[in-house]
């Protein structure tokens, strides 16, 4: 069963959907999750040309750790978990292995 949006929320979903898959691609891995279960149908949920069904809006829920509210209201994302950027964890990486290599006094 499908979750029931007009046009206008359906919109507002794919619009926070696509900000999401983006975020993710570009801060956390090369390939955004696939949360549909194939990609014609996630790719038709960031096109909007359909509603995501209950099963596929706990799993976008879980692969972008964020709340079912917000991805249907846009209301608060979930604070349970806080991914750092790529280009920071790398960065913090490299400290902590500075650190690691540096001899002891």
């Amino acid at each position: 069963m499908a979750a029931v949006m007009d046009a206008d929320m359906r919109k507002a979903f794919s619009d926070r959907l696509k900000e999401l898959a983006d975020d993710y691609y570009y801060n956390y891995m090369d390939t955004p999750p696939i949360s549909a279960s194939t990609m014609e149908r996630m790719n038709s949920l960031l096109a909007g040309t359909r509603n995501p069904n209950y099963q596929e809006l706990i799993q976008i829920s879980e692969d972008y750790d964020v709340s079912i509210n917000y991805l249907l209201t846009g209301d608060e994302m979930s604070p349970s978990l806080h991914r750092v950027p790529k280009k920071d964890a790398e960065r913090l990486m490299a400290e902590i292995e500075e650190l690691r290599t540096e001899p002891e006094v």
